[in-house]
């Protein structure tokens, strides 16, 4: 492979991605998550405020349901919730402990299955090993296409901003 070649080929693999901190403190049932103090490293946006993420969540996770018998507490499980982040953000890459893999493989394989059904787009997310000392708890890096957020205009405005892009995606107007 010549020079030119190689350099078309990692050019082709690097993508711009922006660094999104989100605080996951819509998960009030995981406790461990909680952490008032939220260190910055990206643009913070809370979860909370993106309503989709929760509800493609709960469909995903309805599809497992047995709904004869009596529910369990807790229907959602985390590789649900990465699911949809990963469908909804367009997550190109979580930031997380190795531990995680397998975690991350079941969400990939079930954000898939959701895309299929439901006639959306779907790319795998990668991880991004990553230590989580000095990191809260409530919080989750993730990289997104580089042109998710134009500007850091705090934590209340970068989530309505990202709210708003969200429900311009024409493959989620049918879910809104």
């Amino acid at each position: 492979m010549n020079t030119v070649a190689m350099l078309k080929l990692t050019h082709t693999q690097v993508e711009p991605v922006q660094t999104i901190c989100l605080v996951v403190d819509g998960n009030s049932h995981a406790t461990q998550l909680l952490n008032p103090a939220v260190p910055e490293h990206g643009l913070l946006v809370s979860e909370a405020l993106l309503p989709l993420i929760r509800t493609v969540a709960m469909m995903m996770a309805s599809l497992r349901l047995d709904f004869t018998g009596r529910m369990q507490e807790h229907i959602t499980d985390e590789a649900d919730w990465f699911a949809a982040r990963l469908l909804v953000l367009g997550v190109k890459q979580f930031h997380l402990d190795v531990s995680l893999l397998p975690m991350l493989q079941t969400a990939n394989a079930r954000a898939q299955a959701f895309a299929e059904i439901h006639g959306l787009p779907f790319q795998a997310a990668g991880m991004k090993m990553s230590l989580h000392a000095g990191r809260a708890n409530n919080v989750l890096l993730m990289d997104l296409p580089a042109d998710t957020l134009a500007q850091n205009m705090g934590l209340l405005a970068n989530s309505l901003a990202l709210k708003h892009k969200i429900s311009l995606q024409s493959h989620f107007c049918h879910f809104l």
